[in-house]
């Protein structure tokens, strides 16, 4: 091992240690504003699809607009899929908080028959309070506050309230905790056949929960290995892997995040925005993120979405 003694460089400095490697610069000017507004190290990740070896030498005729097409990708495909996530997030809140309040009450999660053992009446208790509470102590919104000026029991508020301050991880963390019986009545309120044998929703919100912090936190999803691996739904025959595509590919989650919304709501807008970006960016190379070279669109079929039972209308 040895220290660190790469001193820091002006953004014209920097520049002209990319043109010595290789780059070619239309307008410096531009370059130069980029590099400032940006920043040299949160550009480099998109540099290294251009460059080679250890010396980071660009492939010959590669741009600096080349680097920026890139990374100008990745940043509208964070926006697609956060807003995809966001609407999956809600679903499942409003599902969750329909199916079970209906069955148990607004405070439902009292209730030990409603968790797939005891010890979760507890657990969940705590995760709520998490919630609903931010690090000093103060209620995360307004109407939190509200319940508790007017009411002094129960200690927490009904869940349809509670539920409002749930990131879409804890979401999946509860219904992790939810028995399954009250899981599948939760995917059959949302549009998914009882016969697929959905078993790994909650795998799967863990899984989509990366993407959309990943995009809220404006990190990169271009040719990002995701650490979590979506459980393989056996019964979807669209999921079973291909060639070169692997369960912890950007590809694989989208196809996750494309099955939930066209199952909850018929909604091709994510699919439809996905088609949008590449054809406005048809040089990128989509394979290193999974995506088949061909891609056209999922093959994903809709799932019949299920009669919801009148009680919960």
């Amino acid at each position: 091992m040895t220290g660190f003694d790469k001193a820091a460089l002006t953004a014209e400095e920097q520049l002209n240690l990319l043109i010595s490697r290789g780059l070619i610069v239309d307008n410096k000017t531009s370059a130069v504003s980029i590099l400032k507004r940006i920043g040299y190290y949160r550009l480099s990740a998109y540099m290294r699809n251009f460059q080679r070896g250890v010396n980071h030498e660009f492939v010959a005729n590669t741009h600096f607009k080349d680097v920026i097409d890139l990374y100008n990708l990745d940043e509208e495909l964070r926006l697609i899929s956060f807003n995809a996530v966001r609407k999956i997030e809600v679903a499942y809140r409003a599902a969750i908080s329909n199916v079970m309040c209906k069955k148990y009450g607004s405070h439902w999660f009292y209730d030990e028959n409603a968790f797939k053992n005891s010890s979760y009446v507890s657990k969940c208790e705590k995760l709520i309070n998490s919630e609903i509470v931010n690090k000093n102590g103060v209620y995360v919104a307004t109407f939190i506050a509200k319940y508790y000026q007017k009411y002094d029991s129960p200690a927490l508020p009904p869940f349809w309230m509670s539920a409002e301050t749930f990131t879409l991880g804890a979401i999946a963390t509860l219904y992790q905790m939810i028995s399954s019986k009250n899981q599948r009545e939760i995917t059959e309120y949302l549009g998914f056949s009882a016969d697929k044998k959905i078993v790994s929703q909650a795998n799967w919100l863990y899984a989509i929960t990366v993407v959309r912090n990943t995009s809220a936190h404006n990190a990169r999803l271009f040719n990002k290995v995701f650490r979590i691996r979506p459980t393989i739904n056996k019964y979807v025959k669209e999921f079973f892997i291909g060639t070169g595509t692997t369960s912890n590919s950007y590809y694989y989650l989208a196809m996750i995040i494309n099955y939930y919304l066209k199952t909850i709501s018929n909604d091709i807008s994510f699919e439809d925005d996905l088609i949008k970006l590449f054809a406005k960016y048809p040089s990128i190379d989509k394979t290193k993120m999974g995506f088949p070279a061909n891609w056209q669109g999922f093959t994903i079929t809709k799932i019949d979405k299920q009669k919801v039972k009148s009680n919960y209308q």
